[in-house]
């Protein structure tokens, strides 16, 4: 069974070498770079599973504001990950990884796996230390996202507000949790966790451009939308 891990980056150096070592034991990490101007792509070079191919395609969005098409580019990486003879594709930001348990058993996971899909709940973080609970828990049950599929359902990505949608045919975007053919990771042992609020600057600039490119014109500070940041509890480490 041969499992990659895809992701796209833009000026990621930030989190490109903490996603390369918590992806380190798949087959391959491809990497769909989208014309990043500081050390990113030299910083994921380091690492011997790893690929990187150029996608510079551009589209402006609202006041100036150039960025790849998230469709076409997420598109690129799955066609290319397919083309290079993945069962499992994991596809994932640059700033998600998973914890330690999954870590350690997401090869046995997938090779038992009757399903085409699976689904892991994502903690979102705060600072590297705290959680956001109203987040990640509704009705005091953990709510799992899509973390990965078989390559052989050819899924296609469409371009769909905010960002991109999932399909099969390319046209009609499809909600895989709604799915028979999905595999639920239970809560805990098993999460991936979104790192991408590390400091205040970092929650600013993230606001700002969304609000700015109209990508997220209502985007708000995680602070507002997330209630009181909780200690994190055993199972949520690397």
């Amino acid at each position: 069974m041969k499992l990659f891990a895809c992701i796209r980056t833009l000026n990621e150096a930030d989190h490109i070498e903490d996603f390369c070592k918590c992806y380190s034991f798949v087959d391959r990490i491809l990497i769909a770079d989208g014309g990043s101007t500081d050390n990113t792509v030299l910083l994921a070079e380091q690492f011997p599973n790893v690929t990187v191919k150029n996608y510079l395609v551009k589209v402006e969005c609202r006041n100036g504001i150039w960025r790849n098409p998230d469709g076409p580019h997420i598109q690129f990486l799955i066609d290319w990950a397919e083309a290079e003879g993945a069962d499992w594709i994991i596809f994932q930001d640059c700033d998600h990884r998973l914890n330690i348990n999954l870590k350690r058993d997401l090869y046995g996971i997938l090779e038992s796996c009757k399903k085409d899909f699976i689904f892991a709940t994502q903690i979102f973080m705060w600072k590297q230390k705290q959680w956001f609970p109203d987040m990640s828990v509704r009705n005091d049950k953990f709510m799992a996202g899509l973390l990965g599929w078989r390559a052989n359902r050819h899924i296609k990505i469409i371009n769909a507000m905010p960002h991109f949608g999932f399909s099969f045919d390319g046209k009609t975007m499809t909600n895989f949790s709604q799915l028979e053919h999905n595999e639920v990771l239970p809560c805990p042992p098993y999460c991936f966790m979104h790192f991408g609020w590390d400091t205040d600057e970092m929650v600013a600039k993230q606001v700002g451009y969304y609000r700015t490119s109209g990508l997220i014109p209502n985007m708000i500070d995680p602070k507002d939308m997330g209630g009181i940041p909780a200690s994190l509890e055993e199972w949520m480490v690397e």
